[in-house]
């Protein structure tokens, strides 16, 4: 995860307009952005020589702010206690931290980010691409040398350092690039989805780049491999018997797809129930198919 430290100048497009004058970042310098999924984007920067901190607070209902704070020096900050209480939207007020300049930071509503995954594979060797969706719903343009991306847990785990046009709508931007040896179609016991053989396409890519959990299905991560779903499954039959212990199953893999095929066969030794998977006789860890091939596997799952 990159450390970030950022700043970020914007500039509204409607000069010759008064209404659209009134956006608070208009008495503001040294401008930062911070992008989150889940919640408005954060704007913070000093205010303007000449400029008073009574100035960010004028038209709050016009500019999408959705709370303001400040850190002032105690003269300015004695003076602003009357006006934030008659403001339309939470406003906070601190002396503490102050240095030198006075701050402005407030919620802007109507941007986010949102990452998306991309891959393909080709025989044994595959390439993953991430990009990032920023969607401005302000309705109007936004300027920035620097724009930085938190996951839902507050993390930066993106940065864009040249200068960017935010404009009204989606945009998609890159983020990261890599690849990496694509293994055999693996059918794997238990994971991701529970009790049951899941067909996964393993590429080692050690130098790939973040994963946003609860954001995306795919792909998965397990130390330096990912994982995506295959595009030309196997044909599996599973048949399940309920005994005194457990269950007694077997595994019919046919390969009906007109080609060779290599299938990596792995299960935990216990289930996420605890249960002891138990393979019975030559129970394999690969298999190579021939188009029209049928194999049957059979295991049991012990309850102790």
């Amino acid at each position: 995860m990159k450390a970030i430290t950022t700043t970020l100048v914007l500039m509204v497009l409607f000069a010759g307009c008064a209404e659209k004058e009134r956006y608070a970042e208009r008495y503001l310098d040294s401008i930062g952005l911070v992008l989150h999924m889940n919640r408005p984007a954060e704007v913070a920067g000093f205010l303007r020589q000449g400029a008073s901190p009574r100035h960010a607070v004028e038209y709050p209902d016009l500019s999408g702010i959705s709370r303001l704070s400040f850190t002032c020096n105690p003269e300015d900050s004695t003076k602003l206690i009357d006006q934030l209480s008659l403001a339309v939207i939470p406003c906070e007020l601190s002396a503490a931290g102050y240095s030198g300049s006075n701050s402005v930071e407030y919620w802007q509503e109507g941007i986010t980010w949102q990452p998306e995954y991309h891959w393909a594979v080709n025989g044994d060797s595959c390439v993953f691409a991430a990009t990032v969706i920023v969607s401005n719903a302000t309705g109007r343009e936004w300027f920035s040398r620097s724009t930085v991306m938190k996951d839902l847990s507050g993390n930066p785990v993106c940065m864009i350092s040249d200068t960017l046009i935010l404009r009204n709508g989606d945009m998609e931007l890159g983020w990261w690039n890599a690849s990496g040896p694509a293994l055999p179609l693996t059918l794997r016991y238990g994971w991701p989805v529970n009790s049951q053989w899941n067909q996964l396409v393993p590429c080692i890519i050690p130098h790939a780049g973040d994963l946003i959990s609860g954001t995306h299905e795919w792909p998965l991560r397990t130390g330096d491999t990912l994982w995506i779903p295959s595009e030309m499954e196997i044909d599996i039959t599973e048949t399940v018997h309920q005994n005194t212990t457990g269950y007694d199953c077997t595994l019919q893999i046919y390969n009906q797809t007109g080609e060779y095929t290599e299938i990596r066969i792995a299960h935990p030794d216990r289930t996420p129930r605890g249960a002891l998977f138990q393979p019975e006789g030559n129970f394999p860890s690969f298999i190579g198919l021939q188009p029209g091939d049928v194999v049957i596997l059979e295991y049991r799952i012990l309850y102790n």
